[in-house]
C-alpha cells in the first residue's frame, strides 16, 4: 500500500461547525495551523486545507485559486465537486472581483449580483447560491489567490464570524503557498546548477548530456516504486545527475576511446567515483549529501564485488543501490562509445539476471512494477541492436 505523503496530517472529525463552541472553533484552528506549518507540499497541504474549511465554516464545497499575473487569470488547484482544472479570466466573476479589490467578498445570493459568472455552474452542473471569498495575500500584501467556499448549510448565508474564521484560514495559505513557491524556486535552482556541473562532463563524454536526464527520471520512478518519502524522491531526481561528475578527473582520452579500454585505463576510469566523492565531500545540503553518496557509491554491487570499497547489502546507500540499476539499465539500451545499444528484451533480462548480486532484489523488483513508467521517461537514443554476445563487464558502465 502507498504511504500517504500527508500522513501527518491528521484530518479533523468531520463533526459539523455549527455544534461547536467559538473555543471549540479556536482549538480547532490552532490545530489546524500547527498541522499545516509542518507541511512543505502544496500537493498535500491545499486539499487538506480546504476540506478542513468546508468543515469549519459549514459549506458544501470549497476552492482554492491560484493567481497567474503573466496570464492574468485564476486556475482552481482545489476544486470540491470537479476534478477539471477551473481557468477564470481577471475580468469577471467573484473571484476576480476578489483578487482586484483585495478584500473579502461575502455574497448572499450569487445569481442577484451582476459580477457572478455563471459560466462555471453552467459548465459543471452546480447551483451556487452564497459565496464567501477572500484573498490570499503574501507579507508584502500582494495577492496570491483567493480561497472560496460555497453555499452555506442551514441558514442564508455565511456571516461576520465566517468571515474571521476565513480570514485566519487565508491568512495561513498564503504563508503555505509563498513558502512552497519559494522552496520550488530554491530547488529550480539546486537543479539546474546540478544540471550545468553534470553537463560539464557531457564536454569530456559525449554519452552523458542526455543520459544524465533519462536515468534522473528513472532513478525517482524507482523511488516511488519503493515507497519512499517524496522528499526522498524529489531528491534523488535532483541528486542522481551527479553521478558522474568524477569523469570530470580522467583522462579525455580514456573517456572518448572507442571500443575496449585495457586494464589500466579500467582502473583509472574506477577512479571516478572517488573523484566524484571528493567533489561533493563537505556540504552542508542534502542533496548535495546525497549526490556525494551516490557519486562514491553507484558502481558498488549488492553481492559486494564492486567498487570503490566493496561494499554489499545495505551497507551500499539506498539512493546509490537506485542510481545503480538506472545507470545501468540506461547504459543498456542506448549506444555508448564502447558498444551498440542492446534491445529491450535483452536488457531487461540482464536486469533480472543481476538481481541479488549486482543489484538489489528488492530495487529490481520495484523497477520492473513500474516498468511502463520508466519506459516512458526513458526513451532509448537507439533502437540498434547488438549481434555481439554480451561483452564481459557490460553490466559495469564505466
Amino acid at each position: 500500500m502507498k504511504r500517504s505523503r500527508n500522513a501527518g496530517i491528521r484530518p479533523l472529525r468531520s463533526r459539523s461547525a455549527s455544534s461547536l463552541s467559538p473555543i471549540g472553533k479556536l482549538e480547532r484552528l490552532l490545530e489546524y495551523s500547527r498541522k499545516n506549518f509542518a507541511e512543505r507540499h502544496l500537493d498535500d497541504l491545499l486539499p487538506e486545507m480546504a476540506s478542513q474549511t468546508r468543515i469549519l465554516l459549514d459549506a458544501d464545497r470549497c476552492s482554492i485559486f491560484i493567481l497567474d499575473k503573466s496570464r492574468k487569470v485564476l486556475w482552481s488547484r482545489i476544486a470540491h465537486g470537479t476534478k477539471a482544472t477551473l481557468t477564470i479570466p481577471l475580468t469577471k466573476g467573484i473571484a476576480a472581483e476578489t483578487v482586484k479589490t483585495g478584500r473579502v467578498q461575502n455574497i448572499r445570493d450569487a445569481y442577484r449580483d451582476p459580477r457572478f459568472n455563471r459560466d462555471v455552474d453552467r459548465d459543471t452542473g452546480y447551483r451556487t447560491r452564497t459565496i464567501l471569498s477572500a484573498p490570499m495575500k503574501n507579507l508584502q500584501g500582494e495577492v496570491l489567490g483567493v480561497f472560496q467556499v460555497l453555499n452555506k448549510r442551514g441558514t442564508i448565508s455565511f456571516g461576520p464570524e465566517d468571515e474571521k474564521i476565513l480570514a485566519v484560514i487565508t491568512g495561513q495559505a498564503a504563508v503555505a503557498v509563498e513558502n512552497a513557491q519559494l522552496y520550488d524556486q530554491v530547488r529550480e535552482a539546486v537543479s539546474d546548477t546540478i544540471l550545468r556541473l553534470s553537463a560539464a562532463a557531457e564536454c569530456k563524454d559525449r554519452d552523458t548530456g542526455r543520459h544524465i536526464l533519462r536515468m534522473s527520471r528513472v532513478s525517482a520512478v524507482i523511488a516511488e516504486a519503493l515507497d519512499c518519502p517524496k522528499t526522498f524522491s524529489d531528491n534523488i531526481l535532483l541528486a542522481s545527475p551527479m553521478h558522474d561528475i568524477g569523469k570530470l578527473g580522467v583522462s579525455d582520452a580514456i573517456l572518448s576511446k572507442p571500443g575496449r579500454l585495457t586494464e589500466e585505463e579500467i582502473r583509472e576510469m574506477r577512479k571516478h567515483t572517488i573523484y566524484g566523492g571528493r567533489i561533493l565531500k563537505g556540504s552542508s545540503n542534502e542533496i548535495i549529501q546525497m549526490s556525494e553518496r551516490i557519486a562514491l557509491c553507484h558502481h558498488e554491487k549488492f553481492d559486494g564485488s564492486g567498487y570503490p570499497r566493496g561494499l554489499a547489502g545495505k551497507e551500499i546507500p539506498l539512493e546509490a543501490r537506485i542510481t545503480a540499476l538506472a545507470d545501468v539499465f540506461d547504459a543498456l539500451t542506448n549506444r555508448r562509445a564502447y558498444k551498440d545499444a542492446y534491445s529491450l528484451d535483452e536488457s531487461l533480462k540482464m536486469i533480472r539476471d543481476g538481481a541479488g548480486s549486482h543489484f538489489d532484489p528488492k530495487v529490481v523488483d520495484a523497477f520492473f512494477s513500474r516498468l511502463d513508467d520508466i519506459l516512458a521517461c526513458s526513451g532509448p537514443d537507439s533502437a540498434e541492436v547488438s549481434a555481439e554476445p554480451y561483452p564481459a563487464g557490460i553490466m559495469d558502465p564505466v
